[in-house]
């Protein structure tokens, strides 16, 4: 069968720029123009973009958003989405690796990287008070990216920090997020890459937790506090969620997604999926079919 999803990657969307397979920064417009939207699309890199001027709705993973003047976009890795602009879309998108991303690490040596992506909003509507302030911040950005002279991939970096830390406090959550990661984060975001890894193979806490060389107990626990939700329920999400862009963007039939997601047993992957949805994938797939 033929999935319908595309998947990109940075070096396959600009092959002049120095920086091509860490970073890109584009106009919205010329994206979506080379890489059409007949398809939905899956990153292997963040993304952020900015809508100076829009109309129309994108649909990322399975909810729509309108497109509107001045709302920004964050998408993570691996998240599905198909835009639907109405009219010539104005603005830029910023593509970035997680290794770019953590090119300049906080300042203390005992934190490996910086998580402040974790947890990131979908978008936010940037008020007029603060629209000159993020404007200034990402024209710093591009007049850096377009120098690209000594210390611009640090510059770069740093700048792009500012950035983020500025759309975390325009969705209000940088009460949560404005901290340097402390260790329990830091196991977190571990938690979570390997999930994003393994999800397919290990569906219960004790493979993660023997890879984190913690007790399923303490993993448990830790994932709690820091999440709001149990670590064997994270990998579960984490499961459903792909599971959902397959049945929505792909045509594998039930049977074939159940082995694309590692289950042996049909009807398991089925009550699987029912605990979550409260549906069976077949009625999921019909009634977005008839919502759309």
């Amino acid at each position: 069968m033929e999935n319908n999803i595309k998947t990109l990657h940075l070096h396959h969307l600009e092959k002049v720029h120095p920086l091509k397979n860490e970073i890109l920064i584009m106009p919205i417009a010329k994206l979506l123009e080379n890489h059409h939207m007949q398809k939905p699309l899956r990153n292997r890199f963040y993304a952020v973009f900015l809508f100076k001027d829009a109309a129309g709705s994108v649909v990322i993973d399975d909810q729509m958003y309108d497109l509107r003047k001045d709302r920004f976009f964050f998408l993570n890795y691996n998240q599905v989405y198909q835009f639907s602009p109405s009219s010539g879309p104005e603005g830029y998108v910023i593509l970035f690796t997680k290794s770019f991303y953590n090119y300049v690490y906080t300042g203390n040596k005992l934190i490996k990287s910086d998580t402040a992506l974790t947890g990131m909003r979908q978008n936010i509507d940037v008020k007029t008070s603060s629209r000159n302030e993020f404007w200034q911040n990402f024209e710093a950005i591009r007049k850096e990216y377009l120098k690209n002279t000594l210390f611009s991939k640090e510059i770069i970096c740093m700048q792009l920090k500012i950035f983020t830390l500025r759309f975390i406090r325009g969705a209000k959550t940088s009460k949560a997020q404005r901290l340097p990661a402390d260790h329990k984060k830091e196991i977190t975001e571990k938690f979570s890459e390997l999930v994003n890894l393994h999800y397919k193979q290990f569906k219960t806490t004790a493979p993660y937790a023997e890879m984190l060389n913690l007790s399923p107990n303490y993993l448990n626990t830790l994932i709690k506090e820091q999440l709001a939700l149990s670590a064997g329920r994270f990998i579960k999400n984490r499961v459903i969620l792909e599971a959902e862009r397959l049945l929505l963007h792909t045509t594998l039939s039930v049977t074939e997604i159940s082995y694309e997601l590692g289950f042996t047993d049909n009807s398991h992957f089925g009550k699987y999926f029912k605990s979550v949805k409260k549906t069976s994938p077949n009625a999921y797939r019909n009634r977005k079919a008839l919502e759309d």
